[in-house]
């Protein structure tokens, strides 16, 4: 028997209800079992995440910050000072400091190849990292910048964690140069949609 206008919406009201809500792409990222986790860039950019395992330069439009001091935008096209290396990075501002970030040539992490406190050209840092990690997980890194060295260690110290009540959280320590001075051992906290939202400095 043919359905009425009416009955068809009923129906198909009934069926959107019975239907499962879709999972947030956020919960596939993370594997309780093996207590690994897929980092995309959008967890840094604090955009919206589609919940493809690949690492790319997406787009990012992000204000955040206690008062909305900081922000994210990009990607752009940059040459590295020095050589014919074209790649895409994001600008981040913060009060007049202006930092560019790239991901780095393993996809591993991204970092930055400039900022404007420092006469510096990096190639490969990671300040945060991407793609799949595993809880407790350390990963060190020796980069150039300019004609300094520098070593870097990334340390997981929460992969997947409900922070201020938004889930799926990232909390990791990241330590240059043996973290002696200020600014070079500190805790960072990245939320989804959010960007970093948290900051712990480890001064010596």
């Amino acid at each position: 028997m043919a359905l009425s206008k009416m009955s068809f919406v009923y129906v198909a009201l009934a069926l959107f209800a019975a239907a499962p809500a879709r999972a947030d792409v956020w919960d596939d990222a993370y594997d309780a079992a093996t207590k690994t986790r897929f980092i995309p860039v959008e967890l840094w950019t604090g955009a919206d995440w589609d919940g493809a395992r690949v690492i790319e330069a997406g787009k990012a439009d992000l204000t955040f910050g206690r008062r909305g001091e900081k922000r994210i935008t990009g990607p752009e096209p940059f040459v590295r000072p020095g050589t014919n290396d074209r790649i895409l990075v994001y600008r981040r501002e913060n009060r007049g400091k202006v930092q560019l970030f790239a991901i780095s040539s393993n996809k591993d992490g991204i970092g930055r190849v400039y900022d404007s406190r420092y006469d510096r050209n990096c190639t490969d840092e990671v300040k945060f990292p991407l793609g799949l990690w595993k809880q407790g997980e350390t990963r060190s890194y020796t980069i150039q910048c300019g004609s300094n060295t520098r070593d870097i260690e990334v340390t997981i110290e929460d992969i997947d964690f409900v922070h201020n009540g938004v889930p799926h959280s990232l909390r990791y320590r990241w330590v240059v140069d043996g973290g002696t001075r200020k600014g070079t051992d500190n805790t960072y906290v990245y939320s989804p949609r959010l960007g970093n939202v948290a900051v712990i400095e480890h001064v010596k």
